[in-house]
């Protein structure tokens, strides 16, 4: 089987990140967490752990975190990304992985909208991804279902045609334009996710509005590139 290597961006994740550290090593060969910043001991909980630590001086965003992740692995690997604040469940690693073993994608997004609504997914939260949904749909060509999703797996092939331009949680669109314009093969997968936690670090309507700001900024500066 290939060389699976999970990227963790943490944030002052110290509560729920040795747990899922530990649970993500069950499916992985190695896991890197980058530490962005943290004023607590996410870099202390993550070593102990066992997971290899890069840790940014100061705050850069989520975008800088993965952006040196990524730049941290050698050779050719599948990439997981995997949220730090305990929300994803790292037991769903198998099915994310089995489409770029399969060679039927190069991204594999993990959608907690594929099967309709979740439940558990507060009305606020799901009619703000929605509209970054058809955002994201429109700029990139493409119909997923969870755009901003943080649990996803990456082929080797992958690994370079990604641009890192947008600093923050605008990540999750711009990577997927970016799988899209390279002509990848992109497939969605279920997952589960837990909003009982209060670990996430965004506001959601500033992360909202500043998302959707930056795909239609996009948007426009590829148009007039073309």
């Amino acid at each position: 089987m290939a060389n699976v290597v999970a990227i963790i961006p943490a944030y002052n994740e110290e509560k729920a990140l040795a747990d899922v550290i530990g649970k993500t090593l069950d499916y992985v060969d190695e896991v890197i967490v980058v530490d962005d910043g943290s004023s607590d001991k996410t870099s202390e909980v993550a070593v102990e752990a066992g997971a290899r630590v890069i840790k940014h001086s100061v705050n850069l965003g989520k975008g800088e975190a993965l952006k040196s992740g990524f730049k941290a692995i050698e050779g050719d690997s599948i990439i997981i990304t995997i949220d730090g604040d305990g929300q994803h469940n790292p037991n769903e690693i198998p099915d994310l992985v089995r489409p770029i073993i399969e060679d039927s994608a190069d991204l594999v997004n993990g959608s907690r909208y594929m099967n309709g609504p979740e439940e558990n997914t507060p009305a606020y939260r799901r009619v703000g991804q929605k509209v970054l949904d058809i955002a994201t749909n429109i700029s990139a060509g493409t119909k997923v279902t969870d755009s901003q999703s943080g649990f996803r797996a990456f082929s080797s092939k992958s690994k370079n045609v990604f641009r890192f331009k947008d600093t923050g949680f605008g990540i999750e669109s711009e990577m997927l334009v970016d799988a899209a314009e390279e002509g990848l093969k992109i497939v969605e997968v279920p997952i589960t996710v837990r909003y009982d936690l209060n670990g996430s670090t965004k506001d959601p309507i500033t992360h909202g509005v500043g998302v959707l700001f930056n795909i239609t900024k996009d948007k426009v500066l590829r148009t007039f590139k073309k």
